[in-house]
């Protein structure tokens, strides 16, 4: 492969000179980047030693100031003008061979200059290969964790099972509980109401304003200000308040009162009761219910023959996950939104092929590449049909479908060939072909601009 540029690395001080070897067509055509970015000629760096009989090799020596940084990447490269044939012949005009060899040295350059960009494409792809191939490895490790998360399924069954023991043993602990249940609420119903008493006293240190919800809480209290709000609803969502119970959610039926401190621009919880505390207490028909649930006497609660003969037992769900494994061991559906399925591939996702030719990056073929001879006909020039092309003594229509940067050749077998308005020979005039077949290269420069070189005929 021919060399077109030839790379270095910076040490934040070496100005050069970094000599090059590549050979090249006009001086303009060498180039310099230092990090990836583009330097300017006569301003970052000049060039020097260049040997013009040659065409040949040179140097690059970087300005005061420019020195490239340490460890920066140096690349001088060709990058051959393609914009126009650096020779143009006119009809009637001189034909050099100094004027053929630049041109087809300009096509060579350009040539070489596609090739090397190619390798450049092929190594970036064998890279992404190699990013694939780990992620089949982290694909296989998942499966030997999935295997895992089986066996500590398996595990939360066993201890299901024992879970069942200790629940038996519970229902005994309850039965014994309920006979002092009763004793248990009277001392809680004295126990509550020496609380009340005390709350109160404390509370009443505090001369409160009463105020009917949230809403009413003042807006620009002073400090020292109290207030009981009696609907107590959305109170958590209040600011500035601190102090609030965790958990609490305020209610019609409880009252919270509140007190404001200019120390801390925020109002400081107190205390919260339910605005009737009657409310808060069972009737003796709701305590002979709960008594009754407790030691097993509602005919509507499920007894153990019924659970047996309706339900699964736990020792039959051995092939189920509890819940707290498959969270710990498996991803949510939710979670799941950012996977591709492998039904969307070959389908939304174009599954992995590498004979596939990319249309966004410059390909490396390691085969030979063909084009098919395509006929031109005085109705039809299809241009994104193909690349060569053949025709004969006819009228060339104005190509279709032409877009800047094809480039191809026409092969006349038979004249006069009558040319139209969108191609544009040398001189501006069309060649008269008196032998054949002829061959004329052409470049597309526009949707209507086609430039054609110069023919070559009598090709036997």
């Amino acid at each position: 492969m021919a060399t077109t540029q030839n790379t270095f690395t910076g040490d934040g001080s070496n100005l050069g000179p970094f000599s090059f070897t590549f050979k090249w067509l006009e001086s303009t055509d060498i180039k310099v980047t230092v990090a990836g970015v583009l330097k300017t000629a006569g301003t970052h760096y000049n060039l020097q030693s260049l040997n013009y009989a040659t065409k040949t090799g040179g140097q690059v020596l970087f300005t005061a100031g420019n020195a490239p940084a340490n460890g920066a990447a140096i690349v001088i490269y060709r990058q051959t003008d393609d914009t126009d044939l650096v020779s143009t012949f006119y009809s009637g005009s001189a034909i050099r061979a100094q004027d053929l060899n630049n041109n087809f040295t300009q096509n060579l350059y350009v040539t070489q200059e596609a090739n090397n960009s190619s390798a450049t494409a092929t190594s970036t792809a064998n890279s992404a290969l190699t990013a694939s191939a780990s992620a089949t490895a982290t694909a296989n490790s998942a499966v030997s964790t999935a295997n895992s998360a089986v066996s500590t399924a398996n595990s939360a069954v066993s201890t299901a099972n024992s879970a069942v023991s200790t629940a038996n043993s519970a229902v005994s602990t309850a039965n014994a509980a309920s006979a002092s249940a009763a004793s248990a609420v009277s001392t809680a119903n004295t126990a509550n109401a020496n609380a009340t008493a005390a709350l109160n006293a404390a509370a009443e240190a505090l001369a409160y304003v009463i105020v009917a919800n949230v809403a009413a809480i003042p807006a620009s209290p002073v400090n020292g200000d109290a207030v009981r709000v009696t609907d107590s609803t959305g109170i958590q969502s209040f600011t500035p308040l601190t102090g609030v119970p965790v958990g609490f959610i305020g209610d019609p039926g409880l009252t919270v009162e509140i007190y404001y401190s200019s120390s801390t621009s925020s109002w400081v919880w107190v205390r919260y009761y339910a605005t009737d505390p009657e409310s808060r207490y069972a009737s003796s028909a709701d305590l002979s219910q709960a008594q009754a649930d407790i030691l097993g006497l509602d005919t509507q609660k499920l007894d153990v023959t019924t659970a047996a003969s309706t339900y699964q037992p736990i020792s039959g769900m051995s092939s189920y996950l509890t819940t707290s494994t498959a969270s710990s061991t498996y991803q949510t559906q939710a979670a799941m939104s950012g996977y591709l399925t492998t039904g969307a591939i070959g389908t939304t996702v174009q599954s992995y092929d590498a004979d596939t030719v990319k249309t966004d990056v410059i390909p490396t073929f390691t085969v030979a590449t063909r084009s098919t001879e395509r006929t031109i006909t005085a109705g039809a020039f299809d241009l994104s049909t193909g690349n060569l092309w053949t025709c004969g003594a006819i009228t060339v229509p104005n190509p279709t479908n032409a877009v800047a940067g094809q480039t191809g050749a026409i092969r006349i077998t038979a004249g006069p060939v009558v040319w139209s308005s969108n191609f544009k020979f040398p001189g501006g005039t069309a060649p008269t072909i008196a032998t054949f077949p002829a061959v004329i290269p052409y470049y597309v420069s526009g949707s209507s601009t086609i430039l054609m070189g110069n023919a070559v005929a009598g090709i036997a």
